[in-house]
């Protein structure tokens, strides 16, 4: 059982040792072993901070680790790069991660006993977050921070984020070589399209709740405006996926209609929210996810920062 690792990389050094730190850790699924399991790395910055940390560590990591600087149009081409290069490779599966992650140790196993057990083609995990100390409460347990479905193990889904998955490399193949659409390599949402796309292909994925990966949360992630911009981009790509994806007359008034509800929503949650302190912060939340979904409805694009 042959299986590559892909990670985009982006300025996140001090990130990237220690997802490769916790690759070198990770206990092994039946089958596989140190020569059949390989890392690929693309960097996406002019630095080449990521491709130098994969240069000193490769001698001695315990897997094949190869890295290359991909400078191109944002996170879709690196994205694909990771593809292009992770097939390079002739693995049966290619499982994905991202620079700011690790692991847990039984991640990889977790991952391919799910999609062996089920016959399915993709899988997905549980991202959680690592907020720092002191972080406010609501924080906790906003959900724009991490990616946990809360599903069963073995359920089936339509998985959302790239950030830790696992896919048969023959279905991966498939959809190269713009597996990640240009459309949303400064937005976002790259991730959404292609999930979704693959489901309206009829491709299984299911979700297995013990693949874990832990997700850092920097201080400058705890801002008002961090999030603002967060949830606004979410909502905008969300719905600019679903434009492309689903552009039929029927499914523009749905989506239209959606958006007016939820323009409703927040109005009547911000009159509460008045009188009401605790409903302040959602009716806030509310506001600024349609503003995103509006924006979209009229063509315009969010843009995500680089490292968001």
């Amino acid at each position: 059982m042959h299986t590559t690792i892909a990670i985009c990389t982006y300025q996140r050094p001090e990130g990237l040792h220690r997802l490769l730190d916790g690759i070198e850790k990770l206990s092994l699924p039946d089958g596989a072993t140190e020569q059949t399991i390989a890392v690929v790395v693309i960097d996406n910055h002019a630095d080449a901070e990521g491709l130098a940390v994969c240069e000193q560590r490769a001698p001695d990591y315990r897997f094949a680790l190869q890295a290359i600087c991909q400078l191109g149009n944002g996170i879709s081409d690196a994205r694909n790069a990771a593809v292009k290069m992770a097939l390079s490779t002739g693995p049966q599966y290619v499982a994905f991660l991202d620079d700011d992650e690790w692991p847990e140790s039984q991640w990889l196993c977790e991952l391919v006993r799910v999609l062996e057990s089920t016959r399915s083609c993709v899988v997905g995990g549980p991202t959680r977050s690592v907020f720092p100390d002191n972080t406010p409460e609501e924080l906790l347990n906003n959900p724009y921070f991490g990616a946990d479905m809360y599903l069963e193990d073995g359920e089936s889904c339509q998985l959302q984020a790239a950030g830790n998955f696992l896919i048969k490399a023959e279905t991966l193949a498939a959809t190269a070589p713009d597996s990640f659409h240009p459309a949303f390599a400064q937005s976002g949402g790259e991730d959404l399209a292609f999930f979704t796309q693959l489901a309206q292909n009829g491709v299984s994925m299911v979700w297995a709740n013990a693949a874990v990966v832990h997700e850092e949360v920097p201080p400058n992630r705890l801002s008002k405006r961090w999030l603002r911009t967060r949830i606004i981009g979410v909502a905008n790509s969300r719905v600019r996926v679903m434009q492309m994806l689903e552009p039929s007359s029927k499914q523009m008034l749905i989506r239209g209609a959606k958006t007016v509800a939820l323009g409703a929503q927040a109005s009547v949650y911000s009159v509460v929210g008045l009188i009401y302190k605790p409903m302040a912060a959602q009716a806030e939340q509310l506001r600024w996810k349609f503003l995103g979904k509006l924006t979209a409805h009229f063509n315009r694009m969010t843009t995500r920062p680089e490292g968001h």
